[in-house]
């Protein structure tokens, strides 16, 4: 499955906060999701000092995505934060719970302590009825995604660059992790987000990765949707 993350389009649609549907690149989003190769939008939402130096959808933007998306396809929070539930209650302001099951949060294992914090995180964000997943970036240790922590996630998302910008180059480690925990946990949804091309889209996907973010070869390209199309076919004839 492919997961468009629009963070190349961040700028315009959070200047376009209070009507995302005014973004000149909202046509494009939505011909990209008409496709039916797109089975969710991914959206970066960074701020520092996890991210340095860089900021990343506004919450008022997340909410005229959300309302004007949602009925369309599912989206996910990549909550690239220090301490995510002050952005998770907000949301819940604006996105009923019996429809939070469609939207999914992603939070980041560096955000705590310890392993008890996060799947008592985990734990939250599931009473309160969203799709859970974990993320680990690229250069923490293995280590600190537990058992514990990946069997209270629906989804875990692997970076395979250093999390903060779009266009990197996909790291060889990333298919080392991804290999290691679909084999350690081969019922889980196992994401993964950085670097993802025509080539390592199926790089990842050999290893174990059941889901693939992907943004710059998308949203960078002359053709975004026949980049799409490319990247489906792709994977229909891998398998």
């Amino acid at each position: 499955m492919i997961s468009l993350s629009i963070l190349d389009y961040e700028q315009d649609l959070v200047a376009n906060s209070s009507d995302v549907s005014k973004s000149k690149f909202m046509p494009i989003i939505l011909d990209l999701i008409r496709t039916g190769k797109i089975s969710r939008i991914h959206i970066d939402v960074m701020r520092p000092p996890m991210i340095p130096h860089r900021t990343a959808f506004s919450l008022e933007s997340i909410q005229s995505m959300y309302q004007s998306l949602s009925d369309k396809i599912p989206l996910a929070a990549h909550l690239m934060v220090n301490d995510p539930f002050p952005f998770v209650e907000k949301m819940c302001s604006f996105i009923p719970r019996e429809k939070r099951e469609n939207f999914e949060i992603f939070i980041q294992r560096e955000s705590f302590k310890s392993e008890a914090e996060t799947v008592k995180a985990l734990e939250s964000l599931r009473k309160l009825d969203f799709s859970s997943g974990i993320c680990l970036n690229l250069p923490t240790s293995t280590e600190l995604l537990t058992a514990n922590i990946i069997e209270t996630s629906d989804v875990v998302l692997l970076m395979t660059v250093p999390m903060g910008a779009g266009g990197q180059e996909y790291s060889e480690e990333g298919s080392k992790r991804i290999s290691f925990f679909s084999k350690m946990f081969p019922s889980k949804n196992i994401a993964v987000d950085g670097g993802i091309n025509n080539r390592t889209i199926l790089e990842a996907k050999r290893a174990g990765a059941k889901i693939a973010v992907v943004g710059s070869f998308i949203t960078r390209s002359k053709n975004p949707i026949e980049t799409v199309l490319d990247l489906e076919m792709i994977l229909k004839q891998s398998s």
